[in-house]
């Protein structure tokens, strides 16, 4: 029994080891076909994973690629279309310099230019003088450089004073204001560029006359009037004026005299108030028609900076709105009673001419304009000259009431009003002597009326107003006169600060020399 159950006992621990053998070995068979499994599938994994990477390189690559080729196709578009912008800025540039900038915008909506008609515009020329003598002992390429540089400085110039380059013909240079705007202060501007032009040309001759150089000078000439103005051709385009106010401005330009700005009676209208001229007759046209003409010198000093001459203050451009917006129609009124004056006034009256009117309100302009006076003060003042003397066509005594009524008829007619009038005939009368002015615009007559007692020109003057006195028996001797004028210059007094600067002591002057005359006594009449 005992060994029965040994054997029982020892067959069953061989037992239960084989079994626990055969169950390892089972396991980690098991185990091991799984490792090799997994091991198979992450083999097989990696393999995916490589060929999966590979081709995500590869596409990559592709995208690469066909970025660089869409970057430089891109690129090629840029580049193509900057050189297209660059063309078309470079066209418009050039359109720009060639035409005027309302006509290249036209041209661009419209793709044409109709011609249009402008009732006034103002044509400048210049041409430099004798230029076919020069063209014979310059090289052609100095020529061009000396050319390019008055051009560029004339475009310079006209451009700064809104007048349009119309185009160069050799050496003839030619612009135009109110084209293609219109607008109605052309003529001013087109008489500023001028006086620029010429002042840079006087520049210029001064400098070679220092350097031992020959230098140029130029002709110019302007004419203000109605013209048609388009473009021309199809290949080249080119702005263009046409009408016998351009012949007219080339004729000026012929006419003039070196280094002047000469203009027409057209163009003179428009400019009178600000600028000095001189009157240079009537000139013959190719149509045998007789014009006015006319030579600008300088803007009048108290309207231009510093008094040059040369370029418009602030002044300037007050009586410019002035001109251009008041309701007073002064110089239609200038131009019907100095008619009048020329038609009626005695040939006695040597002193109370016309001439003397046109002294008294040229002096009280520069008066008023001295003293700060740019509103509608200055026609006043201005149209109360015109009529101050105008009672010498009826009466030579108390003449002022004369003319007062003459205004209060004529006035109305050229948009004055009864305020306007009121004033005027209160300036009138302000004028009687013994004068005494109650506010500075009557000051401003009063210094105006006897402004030359203090001039250069006092004795030529005074001579004239000796024998008016003695013709009309007022006076017997010159003696008699100079102890008249003796007494009056001394009692005497200008009103106006400006008049006191610029008068008081050439009139003491003046005064001086009446009294040596007076010491010295010989007369001989």
């Amino acid at each position: 029994m005992s060994k029965l159950l040994i054997l029982f006992i020892f067959q069953s621990w061989w037992l239960s080891l084989l079994v626990a053998t055969v169950f390892f070995l089972v396991v980690i068979i098991f185990i091991r076909r799984r490792v090799e499994t997994s091991r198979r599938n992450q083999v097989r994994l990696e393999v995916k994973i490589a060929e999966r990477t590979r081709e995500i390189r590869l596409q990559k690559t592709k995208i690469e690629e066909q970025k660089r080729l869409l970057e430089e196709e891109k690129n090629k578009v840029d580049e193509q279309q900057a050189l297209l912008k660059i063309e078309k800025d470079r066209t418009e540039q050039w359109l720009l310099n060639t035409l005027p900038s309302q006509v290249v915008i036209e041209l661009k909506r419209n793709g044409k230019v109709k011609a249009q008609a402008f009732k006034q515009v103002s044509i400048m020329f210049t041409d430099v003088v004798g230029f076919t003598r020069i063209s014979e002992s310059m090289k052609p390429s100095r020529i061009v450089s000396k050319l390019d540089i008055l051009f560029q400085k004339f475009d310079e110039i006209i451009q700064a004073n809104n007048l349009e380059k119309i185009k160069t013909i050799g050496d003839a240079y030619m612009c135009a204001g109110g084209v293609p705007v219109e607008n109605s202060t052309n003529p001013i501007d087109a008489c500023c560029a001028a006086l620029q032009i010429q002042a840079f040309m006087d520049k210029l001759k001064y400098e070679a006359i220092a350097d031992h150089e020959d230098y140029w000078e130029i002709r110019l000439g302007i004419n203000t009037g109605p013209v048609i103005a388009g473009i021309i051709g199809n290949i080249r385009l080119a702005y263009d004026v046409w009408g016998s106010s351009v012949n007219l401005a080339q004729r000026m330009e012929m006419l003039g005299e070196p280094g002047k700005v000469t203009i027409t009676g057209n163009t003179f209208q428009h400019i009178e108030p600000y600028f000095e001229y001189e009157y240079k007759g009537k000139a013959l046209t190719k149509s045998r028609v007789k014009v006015d003409m006319y030579e600008v010198q300088r803007i009048k000093p108290e309207l231009s900076i510093n008094g040059e001459g040369l370029y418009p203050n602030t002044r300037f451009e007050e009586i410019k709105k002035l001109h251009h917006y008041s309701s007073i129609k002064y110089y239609k009124t200038e131009h019907y009673v100095m008619g009048i004056l020329r038609k009626n006034l005695s040939e006695s009256l040597y002193y109370h001419s016309i001439n003397h009117t046109k002294d008294v309100v040229k002096s009280v302009e520069r008066i008023a304009l001295l003293e700060g006076v740019t509103d509608e003060g200055l026609f006043l003042l201005k149209t109360a000259a015109l009529f101050h003397d105008a009672g010498f066509i009826e009466q030579y005594d108390h003449n002022e009431a004369i003319g007062a009524r003459m205004a209060q008829e004529i006035l109305p007619k050229y948009g004055y009003t009864e305020l306007h009038v009121k004033t005027i005939v209160e300036l009138i009368h302000a004028t009687e002597i013994p004068q005494r002015p109650i506010n500075n615009l009557q000051e401003i007559i009063c210094d105006a009326d006897l402004d030359y007692l203090g001039r250069d020109d006092f004795e030529e003057i005074a001579d004239k107003l000796c024998q008016e006195l003695i013709e009309m028996g007022k006076i017997k001797t010159r003696k008699e006169w100079d102890e008249i004028q003796v007494k009056f210059l001394s009692q005497h007094l200008y009103f106006t600060t400006t008049a006191i600067q610029s008068r008081r002591q050439k009139k003491l002057e003046n005064l001086e020399l009446v009294k040596a005359r007076l010491a010295a006594g010989n007369y001989t009449d």
